[in-house]
């Protein structure tokens, strides 16, 4: 097959998209197949598969979700001459022709559309245009991949998309997982940062549903009671909303450290030597940070909302994410009850094992498959 692959969503690896597409190319790599892929990527991606002579990266200046996408895109992909053609962003060329699938990741547009990042007209008209491109890109896709069960059923139920459309396929989360324990020297060790334990830690963007105003206000009440506690914030924040929960002399006052974009060793050794991890979401899709903790055995706590129940199952702590005494009282209960915190590391590191990065790319190769076919007997 020649496959076309849109991963200009892949900016940084610690979001979710970013994840999502890098980890399913590299697993698409460890294949041994005669299919032909050719990746649509960011200019300012520094990722390559290129020591694969199967991989053909092309760098695509257009941006996602404009005018000038839908305009050129659908040219750029009539050359390649492709069979199929798989956007791992939610959106895709309408014009294009041919078998062409669409991985939504969750659709919170919808339901959130103030996490855009305020109640100002412009976000608010954000939002509306993008739901409203969404439901055009899922009514001309061949087939929809849902990351969750919860995404699927929105899918159906919201954007009235038919269920028969919809495969839902996993990510994995075994990118993290130990091979060997790793040295308490190595650069990418939290003492080499001064990170002094107790600490907890959270993975975030900043956007309003990463809930980063509660966590902080959480934290401050775990300070109250053990001073000695330090809160390590990973994720990039290129819109700067963390200037809105606090200036930086604030956070370093409060013992918030900031850390911004780091390499999976750092997070790795991050996470081993955590306290806890924090995720009390008020959305996600699916969920990648809580598995990723998991997979490097530290508890987490987390939200019972959307598929956040669906991916962490047994093994996590869930809080009511408006009420930062609760998430308090449950950092406080792990800190105490070591049999808790040993009880949460074993469900946990089992609960992550049960997502492959490899049954991810089989399953979405045969789904390919199923879009060819679908394709190919619409145009007899």
């Amino acid at each position: 097959m020649r496959i076309g692959i849109d991963a200009r969503g892949a900016m940084k690896v610690t979001d979710g998209v970013g994840r999502y597409a890098i980890e399913l190319l590299r697993a698409f790599s460890k294949r041994d197949d005669d299919n032909q892929y050719f990746v649509l990527k960011n200019p300012q991606t520094n990722f390559s598969f290129e020591y694969d002579h199967r991989f053909h990266e092309l760098s695509v200046s257009l941006n996602r979700f404009s005018i000038e996408e839908q305009l050129f895109l659908p040219g750029i992909l009539s050359r390649l001459k492709l069979d199929l053609f798989h956007s791992l962003h939610a959106t895709l060329p309408l014009a294009h022709k041919g078998a062409k699938i669409v991985t939504v990741h969750d659709i919170f547009p919808i339901f959130l559309p103030w996490s855009f990042g305020g109640g100002t007209v412009r976000n608010k008209f954000t939002a509306v245009s993008f739901s409203a491109l969404l439901r055009l890109c899922l009514k001309k896709a061949t087939l929809v991949i849902a990351d969750s069960v919860h995404t699927a059923r929105d899918l159906s139920a919201h954007l009235d998309l038919d269920p028969g459309r919809v495969r839902q396929i996993y990510p994995g989360t075994d990118h993290l997982f130990p091979s060997k324990k790793p040295s308490p020297k190595s650069s990418d060790s939290p003492e080499i940062h001064a990170i002094s334990k107790p600490y907890l830690i959270t993975v975030t963007n900043f956007r309003p549903h990463k809930n980063m105003d509660k966590i902080l206000e959480a934290f401050r009440l775990i300070r109250s009671r053990i001073p000695s506690f330090t809160l390590v914030v990973i994720g990039d924040d290129p819109k700067g909303r963390a200037s809105r929960l606090g200036s930086l002399e604030e956070f370093e006052a409060q013992k918030v450290r900031l850390l911004g974009f780091v390499s999976d060793g750092m997070l790795a050794n991050l996470l081993e030597s955590s306290e806890a991890f924090l995720f009390p979401s008020l959305y996600e899709g699916f969920g990648f940070p809580i598995l990723e903790a998991m997979a490097r055995g530290t508890p987490v706590i987390t939200s019972a909302i959307a598929s956040l129940p669906e991916v962490a199952a047994d093994a996590a702590v869930y809080v009511d994410p408006n009420n930062a005494e609760a998430i308090a009282q449950a950092v406080m209960n792990l800190h105490t009850n070591k049999k808790l915190k040993k009880d949460l590391q074993d469900r946990g590191r089992r609960q992550a094992k049960k997502f492959q990065w490899q049954n991810t790319a089989e399953k979405t190769l045969r789904v390919y498959d199923e879009a060819i076919g679908r394709s190919s007997s619409l145009h007899i």
